[in-house]
């Protein structure tokens, strides 16, 4: 089975395709509220998973758990003595935490308000429990040691010693499955394995009914990592590294009802669905994006964020409100706790415009606009604005504020040639969701040309021109040419205009041509320079009277 690396390789491709058909949109940075707290522990191992309730995160990491406030700070909260913790599970009014210890063979209750435990649960007969899934007073535990074979047990939490009710679980179970309950509906992921079959669960009266199989082969779910149900249970979202993308599926028909992603910006770990369905938020390993939060019914992608140094882990992600919460490792082997705010919040828009090309030393002007999704402005809101060059160098652009119709403008003269991007960010505040722009312009040096020549000419005798190209104060690029056109006009009207053979431009800037004259009048001509990528167009004109 895939382990994730701590470098992620390169990404593919950014993300592009959704739910079938549907493409995405540009995606906010990361917020200066966002936080990344070092949770004190080194870990070597890919197996944490938290729990968001009562104003609390809770974090499992080897044998403790670990408490934070929803601000990501830690409070100081620990619990100790549990040997090889794997997942969390909290009830409905967040009294009760359940910790799945795979190295006692036990279950453990826990009080959140005193932090004791306050009943271990002995699963001797079915080693290594790892997977919780929670309905009221039922918990179904997946259980399984590396070797095999693996099962799950339910749990009666309202008995005063809950005996384990092993369940006949169909399929090929290599390692403790996956689980997820919601409503009436219990899921059993296949894990370890390709083609990984899900099956389905009527729990309504308490004892599991299966409803039916969600095909691993048909919808070639590979090595699955994680699920979430929707708060009734109806909808499945599951995370495997194929194809991909995070698949969603209908419990009642078993069948797929679209994707998110699209495939190639990593492998799928983490998933969670919140704010009442509306959003899902997907981490991945191995890819350029750790985070990518989902429009549920649509599948545009509203926003994404990543931790360049860290990966996220397995099982790792939680919503609380309208942040998401995620567990990292960062290259010296430490958990993190990384809380993304406002993710759920509405969407903000944010579009910035600038001239396609410009000139190094001259001012040009970049404007734009910020408003809400149905087009109202939200009026005055300082933005943070950054100009980066082609080469990576970032200078900010202070004082850029919105006014009350929501646009903005500003004005900046780049110092130097080349692409320059111009970083448009919007922080978001308790109500909209942060969103971002950037607009790049081609500066390039300003041309000057210019051409000399004698003020007269004699028919037959050869005439010699000559002048100077520059791209601002040096020469232009190494095997420049110019265009030069020539126009007669005598005293019965025009003789005609012709383009002589191209110019070639010394590497000092100079350059020289002759032209015989062929008739008498005045000669005109205009030598053009198209320019490149580090230079302007110039032109310059010269006339000649011959006779």
């Amino acid at each position: 089975m895939r382990h994730p690396s701590v470098r992620r390789l390169a990404a593919h491709c950014a993300t592009a395709g959704l739910i079938t058909g549907l493409l995405t949109v540009a995606a906010p940075a990361a917020s200066a509220a966002d936080t990344t707290t070092d949770l004190g522990v080194t870990f070597d191992s890919y197996t944490a998973d938290l729990v968001v309730g009562g104003g609390r995160v809770f974090v499992s990491a080897d044998d403790r758990i670990i408490m934070a406030d929803t601000g990501g700070n830690l409070t100081g909260g620990v619990v100790t003595g549990l040997p090889g913790i794997r997942e969390l599970a909290m009830n409905a009014d967040n009294t009760r935490l359940y910790a799945a210890l795979a190295g006692s063979n036990e279950v453990a209750e826990i009080d959140t308000a005193s932090l004791a435990v306050t009943r271990r649960i002995d699963l001797s007969a079915h080693p290594c429990p790892s997977t919780l899934a929670l309905l009221g007073e039922r918990l179904w535990v997946g259980h399984g040691c590396d070797n095999g074979p693996g099962g799950v047990v339910g749990l009666d939490l309202s008995a005063a010693t809950p005996a384990p009710t092993p369940m006949a679980v169909g399929g090929e179970h290599l390692s403790a499955p996956v689980l997820a309950a919601a409503g009436d509906t219990l899921v059993v992921g296949e894990t370890g394995t390709h083609h990984a079959d899900l099956l389905v669960y009527d729990v309504g009266d308490g004892t599991p009914e299966l409803r039916g199989t969600i095909d691993g082969r048909r919808w070639r779910i590979d090595y699955l990592s994680d699920l979430a149900l929707t708060s009734d249970g109806s909808t499945l979202v599951a995370a495997a590294d194929a194809p991909g993308h995070f698949a969603r599926y209908d419990t009642t028909t078993l069948t797929r009802l679209g994707t998110y992603g699209d495939g190639w910006d990593g492998y799928p770990s983490a998933v969670a669905i919140g704010s009442g369905g509306a959003y899902v938020a997907a981490g991945r390993q191995w890819g350029s994006t750790d985070l990518t939060l989902y429009d549920a019914a649509t599948g545009v992608a509203m926003f994404s964020a990543d931790q360049p140094d860290a990966e996220l882990l397995q099982d790792g992600v939680a919503f609380s409100g309208s942040d998401v919460f995620a567990l990292l490792r960062n290259s010296a082997n430490r958990l993190l706790l990384w809380r993304v705010t406002g993710v759920a919040l509405p969407a903000s828009n944010l579009t910035v415009t600038a001239p396609a090309r410009s000139y190094a030393g001259s001012p040009l002007t970049v404007e734009g606009k910020l408003i809400r999704a149905d087009g109202k402005p939200l009026g005055l809101k300082p933005l943070t604005v950054t100009r980066r060059s082609i080469y990576g160098i970032k200078e900010p652009i202070a004082g850029v504020t919105t006014q009350k119709n929501g646009t903005f403008t500003f004005e900046d003269t780049p110092p130097e040639t080349g692409e320059m991007t111009y970083l448009v960010f919007w922080d978001g505040d308790d109500h909209y969701r942060r969103s971002n722009a950037s607009v790049t312009v081609t500066v390039r040096y300003r041309s000057t040309l210019t051409m000399d020549g004698p003020q007269s000419g004699v028919v037959g005798t050869a005439m010699e021109l000559t002048g100077v190209l520059r791209a601002g104060d040096r020469p232009p690029s190494p095997g420049s040419t110019l265009t030069v056109q020539r126009s007669v006009y005598v005293e019965n009207g025009s003789g005609g205009s012709v383009k002589l053979p191209p110019v070639s431009v010394n590497d000092d800037g100079t350059y020289t041509f002759t032209d015989t004259p062929a008739i008498a009048g005045r000669y005109s001509y205009l030598a053009l320079s198209s320019g490149d990528a580090l230079a302007g167009p110039a032109k310059a004109t010269y006339q000649i009277v011959v006779e």
